[in-house]
């Protein structure tokens, strides 16, 4: 008799704590296998072009790359890894935003005791999975029109403003001068037609293209 195999997860949660009560739910459940695991947005790419898995477990909040930029990388580097985002956040943009870039799935981490193995199971039958605690028509509203288009490099400027960091911490972060780190964020501001850096960040938050501890600053 031929064995099931196992399907392969890599799991990403800047919280360790989250990552290994992940994998030990999956290990003990017996049909899973985690391959990998990361706090960080960066190398999440980096393992899933090396082990190829079958979903990748996506918190949204990491630091330097948030989970809804790498879920576009992702997908755009292996469209055949499907993504279970498991957040905790019931934000409807953020919600809609991930569905838009290619998620399967999307459970709240206070669900994830009930719906974690549902939801993969659907998922790995080519279906998708949106948390019961969500409404389901948030799927039939349209995404905020963002009618810039940033480059990594900006995505990356932008979280790390969001995050609070100076130029100087950023070019420091991402091994460029201050001068540079600045033009970034000068031509984020151009792009994104706002005066200053508040409003860059408020309206990063609220179209989804950054995530920062409790969201949302938009009021």
């Amino acid at each position: 008799m031929t064995q099931k195999r196992q399907t392969r997860i890599i799991l990403a949660d800047d919280h360790n704590v989250v990552r290994r009560g992940l994998a030990a739910l999956l290990t003990l459940e017996g049909d899973y296998q985690v391959v990998g695991e990361t706090h960080n947005g960066e190398d999440l790419l980096t393992l899933v072009e090396r082990h190829r898995p079958d979903i990748v477990i996506l918190d949204l909040s990491m630091p330097r790359l948030n989970g809804l930029e790498a879920l576009r990388r992702l997908k755009r580097m292996d469209a055949s890894t499907s993504v279970l985002i498991l957040s905790m956040y019931d934000d409807e943009e953020l919600i809609v935003q991930a569905i838009r870039r290619g998620a399967e799935g999307y459970i709240l981490k206070d669900s994830m005791d009930d719906e974690l193995f549902e939801a993969l199971e659907i998922i790995q039958q080519g279906g998708r999975y949106i948390s019961r605690a969500i409404d389901p028509s948030v799927l039939n509203r349209a995404p905020s029109d963002i009618v810039v288009e940033l480059t990594s490099r900006e995505h990356e400027v932008l979280q790390l403003i969001a995050a609070g960091h100076t130029a100087g911490e950023i070019a420091d972060l991402m091994s460029i001068s201050p001068h540079t780190a600045n033009r970034h964020r000068a031509n984020l501001m151009q792009k994104m037609g706002v005066r200053n850096q508040i409003e860059l960040v408020r309206l990063a938050i609220q179209r989804g293209l950054v995530i920062i501890g409790n969201r949302p600053l938009s009021n």
